[in-house]
């Protein structure tokens, strides 16, 4: 895990629920957490140690990396944060129930259904704003050459999920009469969410 954090403590309290008095330490090992966790594997390693790297150092290599920083990764990497800090803020090791505060000192027991509700309300958020980032990824690969590059069995590449796939498996081996006729007939084999992206190209050769 790193120190460096993508996204700020005073962004993440303005814009989630997190009252101004939960801890600062638990705010930040949130984000810690949920980046190297969910940032990571949506980017890949090698991409998410590049930001973290121009991060460190004050400066993007290009406006591009700025851009995907800020208008993407962010967004999803404050839901995040949120859903793995609420966690710390309701569940601790020297609580035997889960408690939600009514000001003051006073508090009563939150149920196991209020507490998942509220959770995966926030999962949602977070999971839109991590679609979107994939999405962006996958249209702009050119701008992010580590996305493409080999990576060592310890790194993870950018897990692009089922939008870089078509909803449509054909056989390429052996007789594939409905692949054979898809391309005869012109029908760009891909998924038809992203009818901007190329179809996937098929040597016809092995196509009997």
């Amino acid at each position: 895990m790193t120190n460096t954090l993508l996204i700020s403590e005073t962004k993440v309290r303005e814009f989630t629920g997190i009252n101004q008095n939960v801890d600062t330490a638990l705010i930040r090992n949130g984000v810690r957490v949920s980046q190297d966790i969910e940032i990571q594997r949506i980017i890949g390693t090698l991409l998410y140690d590049s930001l973290m790297t121009q991060v460190d150092n004050g400066t993007f290599t290009n406006a591009n990396y700025e851009t995907l920083l800020n208008d993407y990764i962010q967004n999803a990497l404050l839901y995040w944060a949120w859903y793995y800090i609420e966690e710390d803020i309701f569940v601790r090791e020297r609580n035997n129930v889960l408690l939600m505060p009514t000001g003051g000192e006073n508090s009563i027991n939150v149920s196991e259904r209020q507490y998942n509700v509220r959770r995966q309300s926030i999962q949602n958020k977070a999971e839109f704003y991590s679609e979107k980032l994939t999405n962006y990824i996958i249209t702009n690969t050119n701008l992010f050459p580590e996305t493409q590059q080999t990576t060592q069995l310890y790194q993870q590449l950018p897990d692009f999920g089922i939008q870089y796939q078509s909803p449509i498996v054909f056989g390429l081996n052996g007789y594939a009469p409905h692949l054979r006729g898809a391309i005869e007939a012109g029908i760009p084999l891909a998924d038809s969410r992203y009818p901007y992206l190329p179809p996937p190209t098929f040597n016809t050769k092995r196509i009997k």
